[in-house]
């Protein structure tokens, strides 16, 4: 009985490790595109939506060139948790790796996602402390809406796309799709 409950304890670990991120916990890359791939499927079957936001936070690469890594870990840690307090219990969150996220808002009208998107950018806006060292955080989204008729594929590249013009206007917003 101790070695069946050992091997069920450790598979558990192993799916674990094979779907979430290390540093974060939220749903790896590998297994957030999966998410994604039965989104689309579930928005097609039933003429639904979904938005899917790329997220990125401002000024990354000078958070841990002033303040050093361990700043930058913890700051991607401040901002997963942030995430994970703003959203729905059935949205995925994932992360893409550095300091990129995405985000899968389920079944919301296009005022409802204008919305909350704001209210996730001026929630996100904040200076959190680490090890005595203050830090400006923020961050830029870009977001596209899901229907059945654009393939999911492309989707990543538009919302990185539209991530990508947030950023060049001047970061701390959002613009959606």
């Amino acid at each position: 009985h101790r070695t069946a409950v050992r091997l069920a304890e450790h598979k558990r670990r192993l799916e674990m490790m094979s779907t979430r991120d290390g540093m974060t916990g939220v749903f790896n890359r590998r297994h957030w595109e999966m998410l994604l791939r039965n989104e689309f499927e579930h928005c097609r079957r039933d003429h639904s939506t979904a938005t899917i936001l790329l997220i990125d936070i401002d000024h990354f690469k000078n958070i841990n060139d002033t303040w050093g890594h361990d700043v930058g870990d913890e700051a991607i840690i401040a901002i997963t948790r942030q995430l994970q307090r703003s959203v729905r219990s059935g949205d995925a969150i994932g992360r893409f790796g550095g300091d990129e996220f995405v985000l899968c808002i389920q079944n919301r009208d296009q005022e409802g996602v204008q919305a909350q998107l704001d209210k996730l950018v001026r929630s996100m806006c904040q200076t959190f402390t680490y090890g005595g060292c203050s830090v400006p955080l923020s961050i830029s989204l870009g977001a596209v809406y899901m229907t059945e008729k654009v393939p999911y594929e492309k989707l990543f590249k538009e919302a990185d796309s539209v991530l990508y013009e947030v950023k060049t206007r001047g970061k701390n917003s959002f613009e959606v799709r």
